[in-house]
């Protein structure tokens, strides 16, 4: 084991350390995000372990030929895994719990028994072969190995866009040019494997995304991933163009948290916030403002904002047309220029919500 080695492995594992204590004491980031970062981190520093005990089986008697095979396994076996893992934690969980089957992380699994089997039945024929003095080499299906590699890669490369698309408007490029670390921490390792610095890319690559979800969550509604009231109000210092606004609020919201369970209002906060975002996103930035109001800020000054409602409206009876419990919501808007006072906009708002039920029944005719 080379000092270059040994100092890499000691950075990798105490940033490892300083992952750990970051994410455990987090209270803003979700308990499915935590734990996917938690998990990830956990298998990087499993990999990290098996390295070493390669590195040192290496060359040993042959006694220790067994373990040397064993740390060998872990360590390719687990490898893909690590780019599934960590595209789980980059997405924050939204509404309620569903297991799925991940197809990548099922394919995971299969490569994990294919090299079991292989090391058993046709070693030379597998990733990796330790022959009878105990020493390492690459076997014939090494390719497998690199296969699978690129394909977990390329996985990751796929979530990466999703949600920098998803995100774009903050700062989501932060995690194309992430995917870059990766991708060149890794393509380094391939073409020189003396540097081995892979783990220590991917490493500080966590530290940035658990960096950006950290800010992210500052700005966003944990439950609908809408930016929250907060992100409104320092919108609305900034600009100094005028804008419009579109507030659309839920019907009898009151009355629903009295006749329906936490969960079956949460399912329609949830519902009404993604068909809202759905039809409102390509206008401008939405936001989720109060328990039961959503909000869209809009720059195109020349759009007719009663038919903009009008056709949003329908457009929402169609979409929860299925879902019996769905109450129906009021659109208004308003207006916005430089220094304008946030409680006089929301009150002009009101007023259209009113020129919006009188008007209401036509569009349900």
């Amino acid at each position: 084991m080379t000092p270059y080695f040994s100092t890499i492995t000691c950075i990798n594992i105490f940033s490892l350390v300083i992952l750990f204590v970051l994410v455990s004491g987090n209270s803003i980031i979700s308990t499915h995000q935590k734990n996917k970062f938690q998990t990830t981190g956990a298998i990087v520093f499993f990999i990290c372990i098996m390295e070493v005990l390669t590195m040192i089986f290496d060359n040993t008697p042959p006694k220790f030929k067994f373990f040397h095979i064993t740390s060998n396994y872990i360590g390719f076996s687990l490898t893909p895994a690590v780019y599934v893992s960590l595209s789980k934690a980059l997405f924050p969980h939204i509404g309620e719990k569903r297991f799925k089957i991940n197809p990548m992380a099922f394919l995971c699994v299969i490569y994990s028994l294919w090299l079991l089997v292989s090391l058993i039945a046709t070693p030379k024929y597998s990733v990796f072969y330790v022959d009878k003095e105990n020493h390492y080499s690459r076997a014939k299906g090494f390719f497998i190995y690199v296969a699978f590699y690129m394909l977990s890669l390329f996985y990751f490369l796929l979530t990466n866009i999703r949600l920098s698309v998803r995100f774009w408007k903050n700062n989501g490029i932060v995690l194309l040019l992430n995917f870059l670390l990766v991708f060149f921490g890794t393509a380094v390792q391939i073409l020189h494997p003396e540097i081995q610095i892979t783990w220590l890319t991917i490493i500080f690559s966590i530290l940035i995304y658990y960096i950006y979800h950290t800010t992210l969550y500052q700005q966003l509604d944990v439950q609908t991933c809408l930016l929250n009231y907060g992100s409104f109000q320092k919108w609305l210092c900034r600009q100094k163009k005028e804008h419009c606004i579109v507030v659309a609020e839920i019907d009898n919201f009151a009355k629903l948290k009295l006749n329906y369970s936490r969960k079956e209002i949460d399912r329609i906060i949830v519902t009404v916030s993604k068909i809202f975002n759905k039809f409102f996103k390509k206008y401008g930035q939405c936001y989720r403002i109060g328990s039961e109001e959503f909000l869209v800020t809009i720059s195109d000054m020349t759009l007719n904002f009663d038919e903009l409602n009008r056709k949003f409206f329908i457009e929402f009876i169609k979409e929860s047309f299925d879902f019996k419990e769905m109450p129906l919501v009021t659109l208004g808007y308003a207006k916005v220029s430089a220094n304008s006072d946030l409680d006089k906009i929301l009150s002009l708002t009101d007023l259209k919500k009113r020129e919006f039920i009188k008007k209401r029944p036509e569009y349900l005719s």
